[in-house]
């Protein structure tokens, strides 16, 4: 018998006694539920724990992957940039070339210097752009990582969480309902049919379940669950393709790894 149940069924024994037995009984549970509580606020706190880790971790590479992305955006602009000018520099450079008939000039020396170096920068930039596509690379396999602990820390804690409330819920079953479900039960045995008591777990549960989809938080006092949210985390800005994939995820690892590694020089 779980500990949860156990304690509701002493209750229930203990209402119908005398008082000084009533008054043991309440003593040995009093002392079992303290224990069980501190257990409960361990477990409780020590996923509470994992989880704000988790998503400050995962917030952490979210963020650098929106630096990363940023910083690509900027640099394919730049080098847009850059091409532009050089195009515009080498359509005037011809055309004052050709306008002077071959006659080299300290302005055409300046404008072709000016469209070789746009050219050179855009080049530039490009083998940049191509390094932040290797570090988005790298930060998104570990946002895919951090992603995964986040969403299962999340899971534990909701779990924890929900386990520790069905038992506080089920030590302290009103008497009200153990009594009718005590006759109800009685009534369908009566009856002679099969599985009596199936029938009215079923029909409780039913009832219970109609009630819920019914029922609303109300988060300002809802500490824990305000903390966690009700619903998985939302991964937004993830790869979910790779996100899905460890197998994927190692093979881009592997040669992200070849990538970055430094080239041997030879002889």
């Amino acid at each position: 018998m779980k500990a949860a149940s156990f304690t509701s069924v002493m209750k229930t024994i203990g209402s119908k006694q005398d008082e000084k037995i009533r008054t043991v009984i309440n003593s040995a549970l009093n002392i079992i539920n303290e224990e069980a509580n501190q257990n409960a606020e361990a477990r409780m706190s020590n996923a509470l724990e994992v989880f704000s880790q988790a998503k400050s971790a995962h917030t952490e590479n979210m963020l650098k992957l929106n630096d990363i992305n940023a910083a690509i955006t900027r640099s394919e602009k730049e080098r847009q940039n850059a091409l532009n000018e050089s195009a515009k520099s080498e359509q005037n450079f011809r055309t004052r070339f050709r306008e002077l008939r071959g006659m080299m000039t300290p302005e055409l020396k300046a404008e072709h210097s000016q469209r070789v170096a746009g050219r050179e920068l855009a080049e530039d930039i490009t083998v940049v752009i191509a390094e932040l596509e290797d570090d988005k690379t790298d930060v998104m396999l570990s946002a895919c990582e951090s992603g995964g602990k986040y969403v299962g820390a999340h899971s534990s804690a909701l779990s924890v969480y929900a386990r520790n409330e069905w038992a506080t819920a089920m030590k302290d079953i009103p008497p009200a309902l153990i009594r009718a479900f005590t006759l109800r039960l009685r009534e369908l045995e009566m009856e002679g049919g099969e599985s009596p008591h199936r029938v009215l777990i079923q029909e409780l549960g039913e009832n219970v379940l109609a009630q819920s989809r019914f029922y609303a938080f109300e988060m300002a006092h809802e500490p824990v669950i305000s903390q966690i949210g009700l619903h998985r985390p939302a991964l937004t800005g993830v790869d979910m393709k790779l996100y899905k994939s460890p197998a994927k995820r190692m093979l881009l690892a592997k040669e992200l790894a070849r990538k970055t590694q430094p080239q041997e020089v030879k002889p």
